[in-house]
């Protein structure tokens, strides 16, 4: 029989009426790698949130070393196991390092002063986590990538022999989704760490598990290793979406290629006429200068994605887009027009902006959200009215959130959160769409979803639309057209199929791997294999 020091017991979790959790058991294997997988809503965060004592379950109970986990005092528990939560929240002006010290608290006493191990834990922890270079900046002025990191930093400085790390790849660029892979996988087979994931994306649940937790509508639908739960019938069931598995060329594990209902071409559209024209862009945050006299265009009528690593200033470029930063110097002009000139009410008649991480008042109900976005549309005397009351049920429709109009934002799960600020954007009804990561904490069915419809609306509505992602493979199945950027600046734009390379994962991603086309569409699918970091390191070894 498996070890298991920390267990789920007929668990079940509630939110007010809301059964989140249902009759859950799970037995975390002692010194394996468990990530839960599952569509948006399907209880895997709060399964994570109960297993760290965060959440009381309404029902049963989560042991931990043969005890329910309650009756442990809080710091007993945090020596015991470390958590990453999902979409955490800091002080302004908190800088890296002192975010990473918090996570000695539990080895402290009251009152006591960090001692020299508590500063070498803090060291090692940013260095692990790549953010040793970034100790001094303050959390609110990093990238998403940049603060996922740090908080990782955080959670590996409590120096715990658990690991709970909910979405830890959010936000991470491909070389630090696999530094986070490659670490993850050194706390375990190294130092023997039992390790807790929930992770949206499947193949990076195959590469790195012992075994899987698939979860539905609250419950455990299978467990046990990725060959056993990723075959297309039990994806399908659990999402919705229909899949085709290979092997993966590089590892040999499952390897998922989604199909969604848009049509697919691997041709992609040449650089015509620009809806967006960038001359000579110069711009940042205060002082720190993040893009350097950029220049490029954006195709009219066509689904654009800015790609390359963190912290290279893509979600700059698009801000600076959307009016949200003033260039330095040089211009942006959308449809020949200078985009920071004319009344601001004007231009979100023609352009609507969904950020990265927006904050919204407690209470906010999805309803009044995504009527929000009508306002551009209204004035002092022209009041709500017939085709706003559209607008809004058009992109509650399309969003699948009818069921949630009348829930508070902040008690929605990562994903569905995002789908209602997608909904917001899409109420406004304009002809330009500019999109900060809009897949982000969705599951599989949920990107698929979003992305057939932002195609769906580009083709048949004619929008332009200018995305900024991480996933290589949504941009090379869904955009016409990459422009792709490292240390603020362009490297390379064109279609897909002209721009993703082997060439181009190492030297912009900095990655090994492979680039495989997809038998039924002929697009190109990334499959990484390594950063090039743990190849030098491996060929010093060899050394």
């Amino acid at each position: 029989m498996t070890e298991s020091r920390l267990q789920a017991t007929n668990v079940s979790i509630s939110y007010e009426e809301h059964l989140a959790v249902s009759g859950v058991d799970v037995a975390i294997p002692d010194g394996k790698i468990t990530t839960i997988i599952g569509p948006n809503g399907c209880g895997k965060s709060t399964l994570l949130k109960a297993m760290a004592r965060i959440k009381r379950p309404s029902g049963g109970a989560v042991v931990l070393d043969g005890q329910e986990i309650h009756h442990f005092p809080t710091q007993v528990v945090a020596k015991r196991l470390g958590l990453l939560s999902q979409q955490a929240v800091v002080p302004a002006g908190v800088t890296v390092a002192d975010l990473v010290a918090r996570g000695r608290y539990p080895h402290q006493g009251f009152m006591q002063t960090p001692t020299a191990k508590d500063r070498e834990m803090v060291e090692e922890a940013m260095r692990l986590a790549g953010v040793t270079d970034l100790r001094d900046r303050p959390i609110d002025q990093l990238s998403g990538g940049q603060r996922q990191r740090a908080w990782i930093a955080m959670v590996l400085a409590q120096e715990t022999s658990i690991l709970l790390l909910d979405e830890p790849t959010t936000y991470l660029d491909m070389a630090h989704q696999l530094q986070v892979v490659e670490l993850v996988h050194r706390l375990n087979a190294g130092e023997n760490r039992t390790i807790v994931l929930v992770l949206h994306d499947i193949n990076e649940a195959a590469r790195i598990s012992h075994h899987i937790v698939a979860m539905k509508d609250g419950q455990v639908i299978a467990q046990g290793t990725p060959e056993e739960i990723l075959k297309p019938e039990l994806i399908e069931d659990l999402y919705g979406v229909a899949c085709d598995v290979y092997p993966s060329p590089v590892h040999g594990h499952p390897y998922c290629v989604p199909r969604g209902r848009a049509e697919v071409s691997a041709e992609g559209v040449a650089a015509a006429e620009s809806i967006f024209e960038v001359d000579g862009l110069q711009t940042g945050y205060g002082k720190i200068s993040v893009i350097h006299g950029m220049t490029c265009q954006m195709p009219v009528g066509a689904i654009t994605a800015i790609v390359g690593p963190n912290a290279c200033g893509k979600s700059t470029l698009l801000r600076t887009c959307g009016r949200l930063l003033r260039p330095g110097s040089g211009q942006i002009r959308l449809s020949g027009k200078n985009v920071h000139s004319g009344k601001h009410k004007e231009l979100s008649r023609n352009l609507a902006l969904m950020a990265q991480s927006p904050s919204i008042p407690s209470g906010f109900a999805v309803e009044d959200l995504i009527a929000t976005g009508r306002m551009p549309h209204q004035g002092f005397f022209k009041q709500w009215r017939a085709e706003d009351e559209t607008a809004v049920e058009a992109a509650l429709n399309h969003c699948d959130l009818c069921d949630l109009r009348y829930r508070a934002v902040e008690t929605l799960s990562g994903g569905q959160r995002q789908r209602a600020w997608f909904g917001m954007t899409l109420a406004q009804d304009t002809p330009v769409l500019l999109l900060d990561e809009p897949t982000t904490f969705l599951d599989l069915a949920a990107q698929i979803e979003m992305m057939d419809l932002v195609r769906e609306m580009n083709r048949t509505q004619q929008r332009s639309v200018v995305m900024v992602l991480h996933d290589l493979n949504l941009a090379a199945r869904y955009c016409d057209y990459l422009i792709v950027m490292k240390d603020g600046e362009v490297v390379s734009s064109g279609t897909p199929r002209a721009v993703i390379t082997p060439e181009l994962l190492r030297d912009v991603f900095e990655i090994e791997g492979s680039v495989m086309r997809d038998p039924a569409t002929g697009v190109p699918v990334v499959v990484p294999e390594r950063t090039l970091e743990s190849l030098d390191q491996g060929l010093q070894e060899i050394a």
